[in-house]
């Protein structure tokens, strides 16, 4: 009975996305570089992004506003909204781009 939060082991997480608690960070690399987080952004494809690892997005500046079908807005994450945020986690920015670099390739092997 540890005390806390039991984090679960980083098997397949490659192929696990989206990332966090929330599902707002749609590659690894976007976990390992906060600055590269998208805040709006939709997958646009069901194939897997093998450069950043992970969703193949679209990037876009919001929701559409004229967007009516419900089940489309719904497929855009919008991480301004409560309970929605991909801030924080910002410890591996203290890594080089090589050392990020190897820590993906790492992931890729599990």
């Amino acid at each position: 009975d540890p005390d806390g939060y039991v984090a679960p082991p980083l098997d397949g997480v490659w192929a696990s996305a989206p990332y966090f608690h929330n599902g707002s960070v749609p590659t690894l690399w976007g976990v390992l570089n906060s600055d590269d987080r998208p805040t709006v952004w939709r997958p646009n494809s069901t194939a897997m992004d093998t450069e950043r690892i992970g969703l193949t997005v679209d990037v876009v500046d919001e929701v559409p506003q004229n967007e009516t079908d419900r089940v489309r807005r719904r497929s855009y994450f919008d991480t301004r909204l409560f309970g929605k945020s991909n801030a924080g986690h910002t410890f591996p920015d203290a890594l080089s781009a090589d050392e990020k670099r190897a820590v993906l390739e790492y992931l890729k092997t599990l």
